[in-house]
C-alpha cells in the first residue's frame, strides 16, 4: 500500500502528493490525521477497516457495482392502484425531454437578471396548477404534499387566530405525523371518523368536533384510501359556516375527471407534483404545492416565493419583478412569522 501522501485517487482531483502537501498546509496541519485530533482517542478506531482492496480500473468497478445493483427489484416489476406517498405513474416521454433541456441544468441560485428561463418556467408551472385546481395563486415546490399540508394549516391558523386543526381518520399515517410534529407548538390535531363502507367522511362526527375554535377542516378528495367523496362541497359549506378555511388535499392527475376544489370554494388547495411526471427514484421524487384565491390576506401568509408577471407603468411591457423591462423592482415573499418581506434588486 502506498505510504500517506503518495498516492493519487484515479478519480478524485488534487490528491496528488503536492496538492495534498499545499492544502494541508494552507490549513496549518501536518499530516490527513491532525485534522482528527478534535475527536476523543476513546472513538478512534484502533486497527483498519476490514475493506477489500481498491477497484482501480474503471471498468472493473462498473462491472463490480452493476452486479450489485443487478440483484434489487426494480418498481417496474411490480404493480400498485392506490399509492402511498410515492408511487409508479406514467410517465409521457415529453416530461422527461423537457425536464432534461439544457436550460435547465444551471437554472438553480440565480434571480431575475440571469434566471428568466427559470422564473419563467415556474410561472408557467403556477399558471398550470393554478388552472387544474380553480384557483389564481401557486407557490413555487414545497418539500412534498405533507410539507404543502402542513404549511396551509398553520397558514389558515394565523388567519383565523384559532388553534384546532380536524383532519379525517382515514389520511396517510407518515402525513399525519408530519402534521401533529409541525403543527404542535400551536394548535391541536383532531380526527374526524370516517365510514367504513363508503370511506367518505363521517358527517355526524365532523358536526360534534367542528367549532369555534376549528382553524380549518383538511380533507383529501380522493382519500388516502382511493375514495371521491361526491360530499365535499357540502363539508366546505359546514366549514364555512363555522368561520374556518377548508383546506382540500388532491393528486392532481385526477383533476382531469374530478372538480376542482377551487370550485366548489376550498380556501387553501395542496397536493403532491410527483403524479405530473415525476420518476420514483433513490431519495428524490417528491415535491408538493399550495394554491389559493388572489386574496392579500392569503398571499401575505405563503411560506415560499411567489414568482408573478407584472405590467410596467410606462411601456406597458409585461416581465418579472426587478426585471430590465420593468426597471428596478423588488421581489416579495412571507416569511415564518406571517410578515411580508421585500428584497430590492
Amino acid at each position: 500500500m502506498a505510504k500517506d501522501g503518495d498516492y493519487a485517487h484515479p478519480y478524485i482531483p488534487h490528491t496528488g502528493p503536492a496538492a495534498r502537501k499545499r492544502m494541508l498546509a494552507a490549513v496549518g496541519v501536518g499530516s490527513p490525521a491532525e485534522l482528527y485530533d478534535a475527536i476523543p482517542a476513546a472513538l478512534k478506531l484502533k486497527r483498519p477497516l476490514d475493506l477489500p482492496p481498491p477497484i482501480a480500473s474503471e471498468q472493473a468497478l462498473r462491472r463490480h457495482v452493476e452486479g450489485i445493483l443487478a440483484r434489487n427489484k426494480s418498481c417496474a416489476e411490480l404493480l400498485n392502484f392506490r399509492g402511498a406517498g410515492c408511487w409508479q405513474h406514467y410517465v409521457p416521454a415529453i416530461c422527461d425531454e423537457i425536464a432534461s433541456r439544457g436550460e435547465f441544468l444551471t437554472a438553480y441560485a440565480g434571480w431575475s437578471y440571469s434566471d428568466h428561463g427559470k422564473l419563467q418556467a415556474i410561472f408557467e408551472y403556477q399558471s398550470l396548477i393554478g388552472e387544474l385546481v380553480g384557483l389564481e395563486v401557486v407557490s413555487t415546490p414545497t418539500y412534498d404534499w405533507g410539507a404543502a399540508a402542513n404549511s396551509a394549516v398553520a397558514m389558515a391558523c394565523r388567519l383565523t387566530g384559532r388553534k384546532q386543526i380536524l383532519v379525517p381518520a382515514s389520511m396517510d399515517r407518515a402525513r399525519l405525523s408530519q402534521m401533529h410534529g409541525f403543527t404542535k407548538p400551536f394548535a391541536t390535531v383532531v380526527e374526524v371518523a370516517f365510514d367504513r363502507k363508503t370511506g367518505a367522511l363521517d358527517r355526524r362526527d365532523l358536526a360534534a368536533k367542528l367549532s369555534a375554535d376549528t382553524a380549518a377542516v383538511y380533507l383529501e378528495v380522493p382519500s388516502f384510501l382511493g375514495i371521491a367523496d361526491a360530499g365535499a362541497p357540502d363539508i366546505v359549506k359546514r366549514v364555512h359556516g363555522k368561520g374556518a378555511l377548508a383546506v382540500v388535499g388532491v393528486d392532481p392527475s385526477t383533476l382531469g375527471v374530478l372538480e376542482a376544489p377551487g370550485n366548489y370554494g376550498a380556501d387553501l388547495v395542496v397536493g403532491d407534483l410527483q403524479p405530473l411526471g415525476i420518476h420514483m427514484n433513490g431519495g428524490g421524487g417528491q415535491a408538493g404545492f399550495i394554491a389559493s384565491r388572489d386574496e392579500p390576506r392569503f398571499v401575505d401568509e405563503y411560506p415560499s416565493f411567489l414568482i408573478s408577471l407584472v405590467q410596467a407603468p410606462d411601456s406597458g411591457a409585461f416581465g418579472f419583478p426587478g426585471s430590465p423591462a420593468l426597471g428596478a423592482g423588488h421581489v416579495f415573499f412571507s416569511g415564518l412569522d406571517g410578515k411580508v418581506y421585500a428584497f430590492g434588486l
